[in-house]
């Protein structure tokens, strides 16, 4: 069928960033991007949103957080967020929290290329996650500080190879950290805008 499907509509999709705010968003998960094998420039570290791509991002949402539909997916933003969303937070849940935030992030971008949310939803609901970790982060180091800790929390209590794996994580975090053109050379401060 070529580019257009049935009735003119695309079968894929540019995953590009298309401002400095998706960018930024994209950022906030760019080392899961690259731990699964894809390219961290990209929503979800796919390069098009297809059918293919759709279907691998389905099933690892899942089979990984068992979400297969909208609503499921807003449920688990929810839980990742909410702590970090209220008054309640503490300094000490900061310590691990942006595991949380950047896996909220992820998932949103994962629903996307899954087609359980548009781009418009995916833009607006990451950037309320991405207030949050400006309001609770400074920097970027210190937001991959806290996620390579909560990654490291978590993965001491799944099974063999937590060394290597956590190792391997933090060194994901630096190289982000450490690209001149990546999303992490945007200003930490930035307005993200829906």
């Amino acid at each position: 069928m070529g580019l257009f499907g049935l009735f003119g509509k695309k079968e894929t999709e540019s995953t590009l960033p298309a401002s400095d705010t998706e960018k930024w968003l994209t950022g906030t998960y760019a080392m899961w991007s690259e731990y699964a094998e894809g390219d961290a420039r990209y929503i979800a570290g796919s390069v098009e949103k297809n059918k293919q791509e759709g279907a691998s991002m389905r099933t690892m949402l899942r089979r990984d957080w068992g979400i297969s539909n909208r609503e499921a997916l807003m449920e688990q933003v929810g839980l990742l967020t909410a702590l970090y969303d209220s008054d309640d937070c503490e300094e000490e849940d900061l310590v691990l929290g942006a595991w949380d935030l950047c896996r909220a992030c992820q998932i949103l971008a994962m629903a996307y290329i899954g087609g359980y949310i548009d781009r418009q939803e995916l833009t607006r609901e990451s950037v309320n996650v991405g207030r949050i970790m400006q309001k609770r982060y400074h920097s970027w180091r210190e937001l991959f500080d806290s996620y390579a800790k909560g990654y490291a929390d978590w993965r001491n209590g799944v099974g063999d190879g937590a060394a290597q794996d956590i190792r391997a994580r933090e060194q994901l975090c630096q190289k982000q950290l450490s690209k001149p053109d990546g999303a992490c050379a945007l200003d930490w401060n930035m307005t993200l805008t829906a």
